[in-house]
């Protein structure tokens, strides 16, 4: 069976306990926060199946890539290690980036790192399986979808990997080379911005550009147990990508928040959507995903 493997998403479909957002921990050493948010973590009696408490076109694009796979979809979580996507876990708040309100490094005192975290994590959440136990289980390719943040979390145990399951390892990400561990950089399956241009169908962020890379190669490339090699599945997506145009260079505008939010408001009941993707595009807007989240929050807040 082949198994696809995505990350964790900020957002979330269900509403996220006081006690389940990371900033709500008292400043401690990092295994004293790993140790309360594990203990957490355990009292809880609100659950839900993982597949159900993401969102995010991200997430939604690795669940069609499983799906295409018949495969097992697990998924990377800051705040509940390598899960299932049917465990049923609770809806929470935690990130490994920097300055967040809900950044793991925040609460450490002893200093922070992702890889640290993720082992702490590893022993401390209830919910959290071993990536070696899951990957020998299944005779298939490992097809990843992660961002530079995730493979530097998890490289550790991706290197670790005994090296004829590491040969069943595809890696989908827009991090560049050089920021990737020397073991795993043969797996890389060559996807580029082609991929947002003219020619893609799936164009899109780069926020979701490795789990849309995942999706196009379940569609495109490859079938579960095809038998090909790193190497020989790196050609077939350069072939599968020939003669696609790249993106055409757009000087977006960037706006200050007030600016943003009398934009979102403007449109916000316009029947043809107010996405991030159309106020680029459309609008030529210069704005993060994560900041014009939180400004339609606010103004869905105010609306409500």
């Amino acid at each position: 069976m082949t198994l696809v493997i995505t990350t964790c998403t900020n957002r979330k479909r269900k509403a996220v306990p006081g006690r389940f957002y990371m900033g709500a921990l008292a400043r401690s050493p990092l295994a004293g926060v790993a140790a309360d948010w594990g203990n957490r973590l355990r009292e809880t009696a609100v659950q839900f199946p993982a597949a159900e408490i993401y969102g995010g076109r991200g997430f939604q694009e690795a669940m069609a890539a499983a799906a295409l796979l018949d495969a097992r979809l697990m998924i990377v979580s800051a705040g509940l290690g390598l899960i299932d996507a049917s465990t049923c876990v609770p809806p929470y708040a935690c990130t490994i980036l920097h300055n967040a309100p809900d950044g793991v490094a925040g609460r450490v005192s002893d200093g922070f790192t992702a890889p640290g975290w993720w082992a702490a994590l590893a022993n401390a959440s209830p919910f959290s399986l071993t990536l070696r136990s899951v990957a020998e289980s299944k005779g298939g390719l490992i097809l990843a979808a992660l961002s530079d943040a995730y493979i530097n979390m998890i490289s550790e145990d991706l290197l670790a990997l005994p090296q004829a399951t590491l040969e069943r390892l595809r890696l989908f990400t827009r991090a560049p080379a050089e920021r990737v561990p020397e073991g795993i950089r043969p797996l890389i399956m060559p996807y580029d911005d082609r991929l947002d241009g003219p020619d893609s169908e799936i164009q899109g962020t780069l926020s979701d550009f490795a789990s849309r890379a995942v999706h196009h190669f379940a569609k495109t490339v490859t079938v579960a147990q095809d038998g090909r090699s790193a190497s020989e599945h790196a050609a077939a997506v350069s072939t599968s990508l020939d003669g696609w145009r790249l993106p055409t260079k757009v000087e977006r505008v960037r706006y200050d928040d007030e600016t943003m939010l009398e934009l979102i408001r403007s449109h916000w009941d316009d029947p043809r959507g107010r996405s991030l993707r159309r106020f680029r595009d459309e609008f030529n807007v210069a704005c993060e995903q994560g900041r014009f989240r939180a400004l339609s929050d606010f103004v869905r807040a105010e609306r409500a």
